[in-house]
């Protein structure tokens, strides 16, 4: 029997940047040579699910042939030995399901599906969203929470919607957080064993221990030992060994070492912020796409101090150099 669509989201769930030149023209061989690095690295299908044109990865800011090139790219680099996974950010309905119905020609496994977004949708406007998606096209939806991203105080998933998105087969994901950790518990409690929850920053290990079946992660784009390893104390059930280097390597750089005002910032998009960890950990993969809030130097040299004091650089198995093969070719084609 083979593995089903549910079985395959879990693990490392990475979230991969766009690679773009100073005009923001895609530069797909560095998204090629990229991709294929990680498959080197041992991520793989039961380990790792790869995601592109999710947050990270601005996918919000791509125009639609920008979107599809990034499946085409995505599908024909891992050649099956990985589950995929894109970002899909839209208010339509209609819009929304011509990409999934993209994705899925082409072979994508999962849509990350936002909730739409203008003025703050009711129950009712989510889940026509989601059901009128998954009955145009057959592919795997991981759904995402996003509080954060409406005006005031957003829509999240609760019990309610969550019960209903068990009518829709193709729902066997939710990307999970909450800012309030009572309603973050309480969903995994009731939820955890009808859909795979996929940990979106959360506390410690208090997602692994109630049954979460993977986590977001940029981290493996250069450091893909250190994402393995904390996937393989998730497998062991290693709590206390997770904690300890989550306090350490996360939490404590960025509260101890950082003065926790300076990493105030609010932004239209992830653009800024992950292009800076990126770059803090080695890579470059352009300037983010317009036209999102610069970051303040002093959020950058705080964000450098903590990575310096956290000992991820320690990890970080990529060099940029890695580029410079498929640049010349880039160069001498173009």
């Amino acid at each position: 029997m083979g593995t089903s669509r549910k079985d395959k989201l879990q693990g490392v769930v990475l979230s991969l940047p766009t690679f773009n030149d100073d005009k923001f023209n895609l530069q797909l061989h560095r998204q090629r040579r990229h991709i294929k690095w990680l498959l080197d690295q041992g991520l793989k299908e039961g380990n790792a699910v790869f995601m592109i044109a999710g947050g990270l990865g601005e996918g919000y800011f791509l125009d639609d042939d920008e979107w599809r090139a990034m499946a085409d790219v995505l599908v024909e680099t891992v050649e099956g030995k990985v589950p995929t996974c894109i970002g899909v950010f839209e208010l339509s309905a209609r819009r929304a399901a011509k990409k999934a119905r993209y994705a899925a020609d082409v072979g994508i496994d999962f849509l990350q599906f936002a909730p739409p977004r203008y003025m703050r949708p009711s129950e009712e406007d989510v889940f026509g969203h989601f059901k009128y998606v998954h009955d145009e096209a057959d592919v795997g939806i991981m759904a995402y929470n996003t509080p954060w991203a409406m005006p005031g105080a957003g829509f999240e998933y609760g019990s309610s919607i969550l019960e209903r998105f068990m009518e829709l087969e193709n729902v066997v994901g939710i990307k999970w957080s909450s800012f309030d950790i009572k309603h973050y518990v309480n969903m995994l409690r009731l939820f955890a064993d009808k859909f795979n929850f996929i940990d979106n920053g959360g506390v410690m290990s208090v997602g692994p221990r109630l049954g979460m079946k993977g986590f977001i992660d940029f981290q493996a784009n250069l450091a893909p030992r250190l994402s393995l390893h904390k996937w393989d104390l998730w497998q062991q059930g290693k709590w206390d060994e997770l904690d300890e280097m989550e306090t350490r390597m996360r939490l404590d750089p960025f509260v101890k070492v950082v003065n926790p005002e300076e990493q105030n910032w609010v932004g239209v998009g992830e653009g800024p912020t992950s292009r800076l960890r990126l770059r803090a950990l080695g890579m470059d993969a352009g300037p983010e796409f317009p036209a999102q809030a610069p970051l303040s130097q002093e959020y950058i040299d705080a964000y450098m101090r903590g990575i310096e004091a956290s000992g991820t650089l320690e990890w970080v198995d990529w060099d940029q150099s890695i580029f410079d093969e498929v640049d010349r070719g880039a160069a001498a084609a173009g």
